[in-house]
This record gives C-alpha cells, structure tokens and sequence, in this order.
C-alpha cells in the first residue's frame, strides 16, 4: 500500500530530526559546553544546557531540513531527477542552510577551518547513519512487498 499521507510523514519526520539534534546537542554541552562557552553561541550555557533561542534555531533549521528531504524525494516538483542527482542537491542545500544559521546566530566562527572540519565530520557520521537507517528501512519494506505478493500469489481467488 503506498502511503500519500504527506503532512504526517513530514511532521513524524521533522520531530525525529530534532528530537536527535536536541540528544546531541546536549551530548555535546556535556563533554564541550565549558571549553566551547566563549566561542559558539550554541554552548553559551556551558555544561549547563542549551538555550531556548538555540533550541528554536535548531528547530527552524530542522523545519528547512525536512521541507528539502520532501521536496527531493517525494516526486511532488522534481520529477525528473535521478536519486543522486537529488541527494546530491538536498546535501548541497543542507550545507548551505546550515552554514547560513552558522553565520547569523555565530554558531561557531565560520571563517576559520576547524570548525567546519568539525561539522563536516559530525554531518558525515550523522549523513551516513541516515543512509543506512534508510536502505535498511527499504529493504525491510521490499521484503514485506514481497512476501505479501508470494503470499497473494498463492492464495486461489474463486468467489
């Protein structure tokens, strides 16, 4: 059964994201809050927290995330695309989106080297780990597919 439940699927999607980048951001205040206070707006708590402002950056940041996931792969305006050519884009757009909030809210000095070293490294390991949640999550769903069409296959459609 193919879902066409758009708003659902964006929403579930949007709070998964940052229910996730809210779990790391404060990982990350407490292993770095303290050394990071005086140089990224994101850890000006310290150990102590994330702020409320940071938390709506993020969540903003999220909604902007999410809106490019669907509007690369859901064939509601591209259409002809193929799925790397769309990935490629969406990532495209994720590293502009990002370094724009980077820049407004100082998330970090984005004209030094080190701390794109540092995102580049984070975004990586949580790009790769998106990638293979999802051909999992496919695989699992094609193999349903098909054991349901085995299973309809088999089965004697008299009335």
């Amino acid at each position: 059964m193919i879902k066409k439940n758009i708003l659902f699927d964006f929403l579930t999607q949007l709070m998964v994201i940052w229910g996730i980048t809210m779990l790391s951001l404060c990982f990350f205040c407490i292993f770095f809050g303290e050394s990071a206070k005086g140089y990224s707006s994101i850890f000006a708590l310290g150990s102590k927290g994330i702020s409320v402002a940071t938390s709506i950056q993020f969540f903003c940041l999220t909604v902007i995330l999410t809106s490019l996931g669907t509007l690369f792969f859901t064939d509601l305006l591209i259409k002809e695309l193929n799925i790397a050519v769309r990935s490629v884009c969406m990532f495209a757009c994720i590293v502009f989106s990002i370094g724009i909030f980077a820049y407004v809210f100082q998330w970090f000095p984005v004209n030094q080297v080190k701390p794109w070293i540092m995102f580049f490294i984070c975004f990586f390991i949580y790009a790769s780990i998106s990638v293979m949640v999802s051909v999992l999550k496919e695989k699992s769903d094609n193999k349903k597919m098909h054991e349901a069409l085995e299973r309809l296959k088999g089965e004697d459609f008299h009335e």
